[in-house]
C-alpha cells in the first residue's frame, strides 16, 4: 500500500500519470477517489497525486490536531516524501486549507495554486463576514452536507450523485459537521494584505454554490494579487464533479498557460 507515516498518523496516497506534478486535496466529505474525473483527464500530461487526508478514506486518524496547520504540514510532509520540489496544488473546500497553507508558508514549493470553491487561509474581510453568517446558519440547524450540489443536481444526474455520495461513505461515520471553532477563528482573525501574493492563483466557484458563496469567492480573488476567478455555470459547491468537463478544461488551461 502506498502510505506515508508522518506527524503521528499515516496517509494513503496514489500517483498516476507522467509529466509535471499536480497534487489534489479533497474536501470535507471527500476522499482521494473523488478526483477520479480530473485524474482520468489529466494523467496523460501531469503526474497526479491524490491522497486521503488524515481521518478520511484509507488514511489513519492518528493524533489529530484541531488546527488549520495540520493539513498544511501533512501536505508538506507528503511532498518531501515523494521528493517533489515544486508542484501545482489543487484544493477543494476543506482541501484549500492544505494547498493555500503551503502556498502562503512555502511559496517556493508551488508552481500554481487552484482554490476550488474554497477561500480558506486567506484572511479577508469577506471571509470574516461569511464566517459570521455560517455560524448563525449552522447553530440554527443548517447542515453543510445538504448543500454540496446545485439545486436539482440529484435529479438531473442521479448516477453522478450516487457515485459521489457512495465514495463519501468510504469515510468513517461522523456525527455531522463540527468545527464551529474554525468559523469563529476565521471571523476573528486579523485581515491580511495579499496584494503581493507570490503564487499564480486560480479561484473557481460554481454559480449556484450555496456553501462558499460566489460573492465570497469573488471578494477573495479580488484581494489576492495576480489571481484569476472562473465561475462555472449551473454548478454548486462541487463544481469539479458536477461539471467535470468544463472544470477540467479550465484547470488544464490554467496549469498549461
Amino acid at each position: 500500500m502506498p502510505t506515508h507515516k508522518l506527524n503521528g498518523t499515516e496517509l494513503y496516497y496514489e500517483v498516476t500519470g507522467t509529466g509535471p506534478w499536480i497534487v489534489f486535496a479533497h474536501g470535507g466529505e471527500g476522499t482521494r477517489l473523488h478526483w477520479w474525473a480530473q485524474v482520468a483527464a489529466l494523467q496523460h500530461c501531469f503526474r497526479c497525486v491524490t491522497y486521503d487526508a488524515r481521518g478520511f478514506g484509507q488514511s489513519a486518524v492518528g493524533a489529530m490536531v484541531q488546527t488549520d496547520n495540520v493539513y498544511r504540514d501533512d501536505l508538506l510532509s507528503l511532498l518531501d516524501h515523494l521528493e517533489i520540489d515544486r508542484a501545482h496544488l489543487v484544493g477543494h473546500s476543506m482541501g484549500g486549507l492544505a494547498v493555500s497553507g503551503v502556498a502562503i508558508s512555502a511559496p517556493a514549493r508551488v508552481d500554481r495554486l487552484v482554490m476550488s470553491d474554497t477561500p480558506f487561509n486567506f484572511a479577508t474581510a469577506a471571509l470574516a463576514e461569511w464566517s459570521t453568517l455560517m455560524l448563525d446558519k449552522i447553530t440554527s440547524g443548517w447542515n453543510v452536507f445538504d448543500h454540496l450540489f446545485a439545486p436539482g443536481f440529484d435529479e438531473r444526474c442521479p448516477d453522478l450523485s450516487y457515485l459521489y455520495r457512495g465514495l463519501s461513505r468510504l469515510n468513517p461515520v461522523r456525527d455531522g459537521p463540527k468545527g464551529l471553532e474554525a468559523y469563529e477563528s476565521w471571523r476573528d482573525q486579523p485581515i491580511v494584505d495579499y496584494r503581493e501574493f507570490a503564487v499564480p492563483t486560480l479561484f473557481i466557484v460554481g454559480t449556484e454554490d450555496e456553501l462558499t458563496l460566489p460573492w465570497l469567492m469573488r471578494a477573495t480573488a479580488e484581494a489576492v494579487g495576480g489571481s484569476t476567478l472562473v465561475e462555472i455555470q449551473d454548478s454548486g459547491h462541487s463544481s469539479y464533479a458536477e461539471q467535470a468537463a468544463v472544470y477540467n478544461a479550465v484547470l488544464e488551461g490554467f496549469l498549461s498557460a
